[in-house]
């Protein structure tokens, strides 16, 4: 790999941690959704730094190209991320199907009591 793409990779990974950090201290996202994104961005220093890493990795796990290895491993790195938003939209949906709910009830009450006073 090209010196000049490495040190592009490494920068623009450590101003993304950067912005992530900050998003963190301003309570932009959760601390429990951004540590995926914090490893992700040191295994991009890593494997952009030192490209023998991925290169021994490919080899380790039986993989041809190395290229295909970090294919392989962002696939594999995403599943989790996946998976974790899609619980978390779900129980969203759920608590905002139950405010709901409780809204219509707590409005059908009202109702029924200013129908009471006339």
């Amino acid at each position: 790999m090209n010196i000049k793409i490495q040190i592009l990779i490494i920068l623009a990974t450590l101003i993304a941690i950067v912005y992530i950090v900050n998003k963190i201290r301003t309570k932009g996202i959760e601390l429990k959704y951004s540590l995926l994104w914090l490893l992700l961005g040191l295994g991009i220093i890593i494997f952009a730094g030192f490209p023998q890493v991925s290169q021994w990795l490919a080899h380790f796990l039986g993989i041809s190209q190395p290229v295909n290895m970090l294919f392989f491993a962002g696939f594999c790195f995403t599943l989790p991320i996946i998976f974790s938003l899609s619980a978390t939209v779900s129980k969203m949906s759920n608590k905002i199907k139950k405010l709901t709910q409780e809204i219509a009830l707590m409005n059908e009450i009202l109702e029924r009591q200013e129908k009471g006073k006339e």
